[in-house]
């Protein structure tokens, strides 16, 4: 692939073909390459009609034998509209797609376009890969990549013009996210410079080339162009394995609801600049919740990274847990728990027990002895701490419900200052799907769950005096779709308790876990798992207890880290007044311009994901043993094309993490 940073117009591609010319008498393949050019150069006075742009396109294309990725500022019949596209060698496009957000780096140009429907977002089909091409900031709105990814998708062409300013880095790590978090390359192509009204301006060189894990091909200052490879053959060989395959194993069917609901009529009119930014603010206004009287809007909260006393069987787990609990509370005791500053004290995933998955794979005989109950001796020993102390505490626990008998969830918790329990929250996104933790979901009894406690149970957000506070649990960070329900809930602070093992992937997941923060403008608390002391009273990190916890800010920055495994205590503050400002920020709150319309229809279409209620009956089972139900999702979307089979070979994780 041959990433441009040259300028370029319509009326001029001189540039651009000097720089094409020289990367190709680098390359030593036979056969057409793919180019990708940036935003072109210019401001909306410099847009030229669609089909001038296109027979430009189509003629460099032809002449340079490759195909060609754009996108510029057209005038069409709705008025002038950025528009991508995807040409071929012979000069034909292949794919349209029409900008849906609008130009938030520029400012909000003044330009004219209506909602843009499902349909504009196009795929071409190449011998190089699945093409799809989304121009400049809808690389941001997770749900219309994901769309684009389920419409066929392996390579996603990001023309854009980036501009230097405090969330350049975020929007940066947000490509190196949708690749990891979609199983597919993402290219960003920016211009050195731009020319607009007879001015011209140097521009950050940003242009990148990711593939979802490692360190993304990136330039290293004004170069014209960054030659980078795409191996396709590795990609869809990754897509056939179930390992981390989040577009097989993302639960789109169960959002679909809601998003049905939230897509809006399309305009019946272009929307100018002007209006763009009263519609903005009107958004703002319809959102905002009165502040609350007793509120506590800057105060600080403690990460207590925990090290757990792990089961080596059944009869090991309830004794355990006193144990677990007593190390747990210790560890904020000796912070200084009685801070009056301290208000919000988070625990891990497990940290009552563990993983549980070493115990077996079929767990349901002894769900009510890996499974806590609310209330119960532990549960109420934390409840009592939260009185004595005053301060909100929260964590992820294996919860027993009597309701569900032989089942067990992964739930997480909050409990307030008086030491009531006021908010659970069961994970959506779990290890259950690769069949070695046994633990049920909302969605595996998706129809049973919503008739029993109602569809607004699945994603509940806590209105408190230290602002709304919603949970998500480990996995469920690489679902966008997850912190998005809990945002759209009111949620400002995501609380994530969570047990992540180390491995490769860790980039990816890192960086989804800050773009969490970013798009929704939310804090995320990320308490992660730091070790296990087994029986022989080893304390040492393990491949599945990492640490690392981590305080991201509302703008996706990073406010700390505990950057080793181990008993740590992580504090940090929570600033609700600045948070809400960003959030009446139309710049930097990137919900705003979210578009239901855009892909409620994609995540409707049954199958995409594992479907709901796999596991609505015998609970003593497993119906996701070795991955079964992922592998299903893959063969169907084998047979629709939206993942294509490798030509050679089957996927090897232990030789692609030699790779990575």
């Amino acid at each position: 692939m041959i990433i441009l940073q040259t300028p370029w117009t319509a009326l001029n591609l001189s540039a651009a073909a000097a720089a094409i010319i020289q990367a190709q008498r680098t390359i030593t393949d036979d056969g057409p390459v793919l180019a990708l050019l940036p935003q072109a150069d210019g401001g909306t006075a410099d847009a030229v009609p669609e089909k001038t742009l296109t027979d430009a396109l189509g003629a460099f294309a032809k002449k340079h034998n490759l195909y060609l990725g754009a996108s510029a500022y057209v005038k069409t019949g709705d008025g002038t509209r950025t528009v991508g596209f995807v040409i071929a060698p012979d000069g034909q496009v292949l794919a349209r797609n029409a900008k849906v957000l609008p130009d938030i780096v520029e400012g909000f140009t003044d330009t004219a376009a209506d909602t843009f429907v499902p349909a504009t977002l196009g795929i071409a089909r190449t011998p190089l890969g699945q093409i799809g091409v989304l121009c400049g900031e809808d690389i941001l709105a997770p749900h219309v990549v994901r769309t684009l990814v389920m419409r066929g998708a392996e390579i996603i062409l990001n023309p854009s013009r980036e501009r230097s300013d405090d969330l350049l880095d975020i929007r940066l790590m947000s490509r190196k996210a949708r690749a990891y978090e979609n199983m597919a390359y993402v290219a960003l192509a920016s211009a050195t410079t731009v020319t607009i009204d007879g001015a011209t301006v140097t521009l950050p060189n940003v242009s990148a080339l990711h593939a979802g894990y490692g360190l993304p091909i990136a330039v290293k200052g004004p170069e014209s162009y960054l030659k980078a490879k795409t191996d396709i053959e590795d990609l869809r060989r990754r897509r056939a394995s179930p390992r981390l395959n989040f577009p097989a194993i993302v639960r789109m069917n169960f959002y679909a609801d809601s998003y049905k609901k939230a897509a809006a009529p399309a305009r019946t009119s272009p929307i100018t600049r002007k209006d763009w930014i009263v519609e903005a603010r009107a958004r703002v206004a319809a959102t905002t919740k009165p502040v609350r009287k007793d509120a506590q809007n800057s105060y600080g909260v403690l990460l207590a990274q925990h090290v757990v006393h792990q089961p080596a069987k059944p009869d090991d787990l309830v004794p355990l847990r006193q144990k677990n609990i007593d190390d747990a509370l210790d560890l904020v005791r000796s912070y200084g728990a009685r801070s009056s500053d301290l208000k919000l004290v988070v625990f891990p995933e497990f940290f009552l027990t563990g993983p549980v998955s070493p115990l077996g794979a079929r767990l349901g005989h002894i769900a009510d002895k890996i499974g806590v109950t609310f209330p119960g001796r532990e549960m109420d020993q934390l409840a009592a701490f939260a009185q004595d102390y005053k301060c909100y505490v929260a964590g992820g626990v294996f919860e027993y419900d009597p309701e569900w008998p032989n089942r067990f969830f992964n739930t997480a918790f909050i409990y307030d200052d008086n030491g009531k329990l006021i908010h659970k929250y069961r994970k959506i996104h779990c290890g259950d799907t690769m069949g070695f933790l046994p633990v049920t979901t909302p969605g595996s009894i998706y129809d049973q769950y919503v008739a029993r406690y109602g569809a607004e149970y699945l994603f509940p957000v806590v209105d408190t005096p230290i602002g709304r506070l919603g949970t998500v649990i480990c996995f469920d960070n690489n679902f966008p779709e997850t912190h998005r329900a809990l945002a759209q809930n009111g949620a400002e602070v995501i609380i994530h308790p969570t047990s992540e093992p180390h491995g490769t992937h860790r980039g990816g997941w890192d960086a989804a876990r800050r773009l969490r923060g970013f798009e929704n403008t939310a804090y995320v608390l990320s308490c992660g798992h730091g070790g296990e002391y087994f029986l022989q009273g080893r304390a040492a990190p393990s491949a599945r207890a990492r640490g690392y916890s981590k305080i991201v800010n509302f703008d996706g920055s990073l406010q700390g880290e505990a950057d080793t495994a181990g008993q740590v205590p992580l504090a940090g503050t929570i600033d609700l007044n600045a948070l809400r400002a960003a959030r009446a920020d139309i710049q930097a709150n990137v919900m705003l311009w979210d578009e239901p319309l855009v892909y409620a229809a994609d995540y409707a279409a049954s199958p995409r994901g594992l479907p709901n209620n796999i596991w609505a009956s015998d609970p003593m089972g497993n119906p996701y043993a070795g991955g079964a139900e992922i592998k299903k999702v893959i063969d169907g979307y084998m047979r629709e094309g939206i993942f294509v089979r490798a030509t050679t070979g089957t996927y090897n994780p232990a030789a692609s993490r030699a790779a990575e």
